[in-house]
């Protein structure tokens, strides 16, 4: 029973510290002020109202090592009116940089945006 627990954690360490190390010293550029901020700047698309149309868009942003955006795609699109408007409220907001390697860096991050 003593050789089946080592043997069982010996298969997973190497998972567990690839992960680990994987993670450590990298962060996600992040709006300032959290999702929260980015949900505040989002117009509902006149065009759309009384349409019922509902569901995410996904912007992924492209953030230099100042916090400045440097690019915006639509990942995942609902209605060219709700893409267009995701778009717009992230780029009304500022970001907190990403990190590799404990480094400030460019990095991409995808923000969903609810319609």
């Amino acid at each position: 029973m003593k050789l089946k627990s080592i043997f069982i954690f010996l298969l997973l360490a190497p998972i567990t510290l690839t992960v680990f190390a994987q993670k450590q010293g990298d962060k996600s550029p992040m709006p300032i002020g959290g999702m929260e901020a980015v949900a505040k700047k989002v117009v509902y698309p006149d065009e759309i109202k009384g349409k019922n149309i509902k569901g995410d868009v996904q912007v992924m942003v492209t953030v230099d090592s100042t916090g400045a955006i440097l690019a915006t795609k639509i990942h995942k699109a609902l209605h060219p009116a709700c893409d267009s408007a995701a778009v717009k409220a992230v780029r009304s907001v500022k970001f907190k940089p990403g990190e590799k390697n404990g480094k400030k860096a460019v990095k991409k991050v995808i923000i969903p945006i609810n319609f």
